[in-house]
């Protein structure tokens, strides 16, 4: 475990936040790194990272959604049994992926555009594989508004990976997979600084979470097409 980065991410978020924030974080940050094995705690400036495709000037921070939220957000889709397909946008180094397989998730993809934390997504997932041996997972480093929705994807995680173009167009891929295949899907979207694209499409808000002034959670859903 190394201490002095949980020092200095302590102190970076308690300078640009903070320091209620910073203590929350670290707590769960331990916790939740020693829970499901993986290594992802970093925070890279995505400029210094191997990236595919042209659109690093709208992607943000490679930052991993904090356990708390990411436990909020996997109990609630498990609750209402939402939890077979889901497909991590800006997946980094695949922390919400090994999450998912925790709560049950069987067929998962993280898509990131930046070879090197597909890289050590890739370690992680393979350090937890054994404890799961009914999931599927699959890492794909490509841009985001590549990924051709599968009609059998359900679920959409987001943690605020992009801005407002990249994001538009991802939700219009998701849009024209609910034409060709009606069905119910959700949106986990942790820091929804573009939510409203979502909310002018049609979907509802069912589930929301705010805690500490930055730490926020928006999950919505569609009315599937009979």
């Amino acid at each position: 475990m190394n201490f002095i980065y949980y020092f200095k991410y302590f102190f970076f978020i308690g300078i640009n936040w903070n320091f209620p924030l910073a203590f929350f974080t670290i707590y769960h940050e331990i916790k939740g790194e020693l829970k499901y094995r993986i290594n992802t705690i970093r925070l890279d400036r995505l400029h210094n990272l191997e990236i595919k495709g042209n659109n690093l000037t709208h992607a943000s921070i490679y930052q991993g959604a904090n356990y708390y939220v990411l436990k909020k957000a996997f109990s609630y889709l498990k609750s209402i049994n939402a939890n077979d397909n889901i497909v991590d946008f800006g997946s980094g180094k695949g922390r919400a992926m090994a999450v998912a397989a925790n709560y049950g998730f069987k067929n998962i993809t993280g898509i990131d555009f930046s070879s090197d934390l597909c890289k050590d997504a890739e370690k992680n997932i393979e350090g937890i594989q054994s404890s799961f041996p009914s999931a599927n997972f699959k890492i794909i480093c490509d841009d985001a508004t590549h990924y051709k929705i599968e009609t059998d994807d359900q679920v959409f995680f987001f943690f605020n990976p992009f801005d407002e173009v990249i994001m538009l167009q991802v939700a219009k891929n998701i849009l024209l997979s609910l034409k060709q295949k009606p069905r119910q899907i959700y949106i986990v979207y942790v820091n929804p600084l573009h939510k409203e694209i979502f909310l002018s499409a049609g979907f509802e808000e069912e589930y929301y979470l705010k805690k500490l002034k930055y730490i926020e959670l928006s999950l919505l859903s569609n009315e599937p097409d009979e």
